[in-house]
């Protein structure tokens, strides 16, 4: 075989291995399945059940005394931002789901307004933790007295920007990520 004809067959093998990864692709749950729970406790295949659709994905726990409100903000801010939202999901998944229930975020997403474009989701105690792992998501219980039942999550602030076909092409601070920056992001993965 001449060095020509192994070149085109290495760059054709390099570019073969590229795309089959997807363009730019920081995470890629493309072949994953996690069975979480909506709202109205029916069964999600994520991230299945929202390909061919762009989505924004983040993850909360309804009992955060801080900065998970301010992310549900954001959320609805960029949702606010955009021009056209019809392609668009908006993505809540609980890393608490020993106290975040169906109708724990079904309260959560009342009270805080959330149109049908949002999807909260939660899992059984650790189905989650294959997801949160692949994400590289930090979700601890932390007590403040090691007697007491009750706790708070120390959690990463993610926010993601996944296209259409499961792949994870963008990464923010959930909380503090502006708008306009998500805006850009999702009309250029729009514009592919």
């Amino acid at each position: 075989m001449s060095s020509t004809l192994k070149l085109f067959f290495t760059a054709l093998f390099i570019l073969a291995s590229i795309t089959a990864c997807g363009p730019d692709a920081l995470y890629d749950l493309s072949g994953d399945t996690h069975q979480l729970r909506n709202t109205d406790s029916t069964l999600v295949n994520f991230p299945s059940d929202f390909k061919g659709e762009l989505s924004l994905i983040t993850f909360i726990y309804t009992n955060c005394p801080d900065v998970c409100p301010v992310i549900t903000a954001n959320m609805t801010n960029i949702q606010r931002a955009l021009d056209d939202t019809t392609d668009i999901n908006f993505i809540e998944i609980s890393f608490d789901p020993d106290r975040d229930s169906p109708t724990a975020l079904k309260k959560y997403k009342d009270l805080y307004n959330l149109n049908q474009q949002f999807t909260l989701l939660t899992s059984y105690p650790n189905n989650s933790d294959a997801l949160l792992d692949k994400l590289d998501i930090i979700a601890q219980k932390t007590y403040a007295n090691p007697d007491s039942s009750n706790y708070d999550m120390r959690h990463s602030n993610t926010l993601y920007l996944m296209d259409r076909n499961g792949y994870i092409r963008a990464e923010y601070p959930a909380h503090r990520v502006t708008p306009e920056h998500v805006k850009d992001d999702i009309n250029y993965l729009r514009s592919e």
